[in-house]
């Protein structure tokens, strides 16, 4: 599957959203690794792995999106304030 994104703004907040998402499973797989098979909620690892990818991947290009449309509002030429 290929994505086409025309904007290099969207890219690059995708591009930081991955290296955020690839940060917190590493971060997130450390800490479960230093507290114990014992002390670990597998369950609640995963879903915190999971939650917390989706949020990276999504968030970044989310907020590009929402302030270039913003922007667009407010500077739309040709309508009075």
């Amino acid at each position: 599957m290929v994505f086409k994104i025309q904007n290099e703004t969207t890219e690059a907040a995708l591009c930081v959203g991955m290296v955020a998402a690839l940060v917190w499973g590493v971060g997130l797989s450390l800490y479960g690794l230093q507290q114990g098979a014992e002390k670990i909620s597998w369950l609640a690892w995963s879903m915190q792995l999971i939650g917390g990818i989706l949020v990276c991947l999504l968030v970044p290009p989310a907020y590009v999106r929402g302030r270039q449309w913003i922007l667009e509002r407010i500077h739309r030429p040709g309508q009075p304030p």
